[in-house]
């Protein structure tokens, strides 16, 4: 399953902290190369977190809306009609009934705005990132967690 993310106009991925819950953007890997194999660091923090760690609220909700509607809604609809069938069939041996989750309304497509500034890495210039516009504390870089003054 594909869940489109939108890139700001320089094309930066938004992302979130674990640990702080700081907000950054980060540029999406064009050619495919595997993330740090211990994770990212927070440029905030200077925590490492592993690669699947940096959703926003925003796109885990975005997320578990299309999983439940997309993936757990219509199982458990077949399963309820699998389970009627078996029932209807017992020759009233069986009764079942099924609760299923409520299914979310569809989400509203997530829009991406031109914020934060960017911040280049001696050590990894292939990594910019964007930080909150108004952070002054130092930054520290994705990939090695070097600090950045």
């Amino acid at each position: 399953m594909s869940v489109p993310m939108p890139l700001d106009e320089d094309g930066f991925l938004r992302r979130e902290c674990p640990t702080c819950e700081r907000e950054l953007k980060w540029l999406p890997t064009e050619n495919g190369d595997p993330p740090p194999p211990t994770g990212y660091y927070c440029p905030y923090c200077g925590v490492q977190a592993q690669p699947d760690d940096w959703l926003t609220k925003a796109q885990v909700e975005v997320i578990h809306t299309k999983v439940m509607r997309e993936v757990v809604g219509p199982t458990m609809q077949d399963f309820g009609r699998n389970l009627g069938r078996i029932a209807q069939n017992s020759g009233g041996l069986i009764r079942a009934e099924l609760k299923a989750p409520d299914i979310p309304p569809e989400a509203a497509p997530l829009t991406e705005q031109n914020d934060m500034r960017r911040v280049d890495f001696a050590c990894h210039p292939e990594e910019p990132l964007k930080v909150l516009d108004d952070w002054s504390d130092p930054v520290y870089c994705l990939i090695c967690g070097t600090q950045r003054e």
